[in-house]
């Protein structure tokens, strides 16, 4: 018999540590490409959440480097999966008990670009549903937005630069995107002076979010630490150097 219960014990603590293998390690940072906020520059991860994040990490002592994925595979993955991070979110209302955040680190205005000259014009939300097509970003918060209010003319990818080529010959007509997003992505590709804003979609803001089974004692910890920089200075030196 107390074998037995040796032998119950020993499987016992072999399914608790292969269930939360990243807590014990630490958590695993995932990000993405989504500038200015986060993005890489010559090979390094760059920008406003990433400093932000690394900054917290070393605050917490949260060890391990920061992962850079895919959109749609790392939203993937966070709601699979426990002990993970991934950041920047736009916390909503449909996502908002699908993980645990710590923000917000920044504003996010959300607009409609066309190509300069295209003579659309909109006079609410419910008139793009007539143009054509419309770019999205493959589970990106702006494209769940649109299909939430009944959107069916979208036209997804999972990588969003792709939208830039697709709005300049025409293969869409509008594209949905962060404001300061859709400006760097189109003067990256060299049309920056192609892009007109035809109306302003929704203000957001950004956060970091955490898979949804993260202690809430951990989630206290980094929200402290956020506030501590934005008490302390710190923080704003940084939305200086990026905004």
């Amino acid at each position: 018999m107390n074998m037995m219960k040796k032998m119950i014990m020993a499987v016992c603590a072999i399914c608790i540590f292969s269930v939360v293998p990243a807590m014990a390690e630490g958590l695993q940072i995932m990000t993405e490409d989504y500038p200015p906020f986060n993005y890489t520059e010559n090979g390094q991860l760059s920008g406003l959440s990433t400093e932000v994040v690394q900054q917290l990490a070393k605050k917490v002592g949260n060890p391990g480097e920061i992962e850079e994925k895919p959109w749609a595979r790392a939203y993937a993955l966070i709601q699979k999966e426990d002990g993970f991070i991934l950041y920047s979110m736009t916390r909503t209302e449909s996502r908002e008990n699908m993980f645990k955040w710590v923000g917000p680190v920044a504003s996010n205005k959300w607009v409609f670009f066309a190509k300069k000259g295209s003579g659309i014009s909109l006079a609410s939300l419910d008139d793009a549903k007539k143009v054509g097509k419309i770019g999205t970003y493959k589970d990106d918060a702006a494209e769940i937005f649109l299909k939430e209010q009944g959107f069916t003319n979208l036209d997804s990818v999972v990588d969003d630069s792709l939208n830039v080529p697709k709005l300049m010959a025409g293969r869409v007509n509008l594209w949905v995107v962060g404001e300061l997003q859709g400006i760097y992505k189109a003067k990256l590709q060299g049309v920056g002076d192609q892009l007109e804003k035809v109306m302003d979609v929704k203000d957001t803001e950004l956060y970091i979010a955490f898979s949804k089974n993260t202690p809430d004692d951990v989630i206290v910890k980094w929200q402290a630490a956020l506030d501590e920089m934005k008490a302390d200075g710190s923080f704003d030196a940084l939305v200086k150097k990026y905004m």
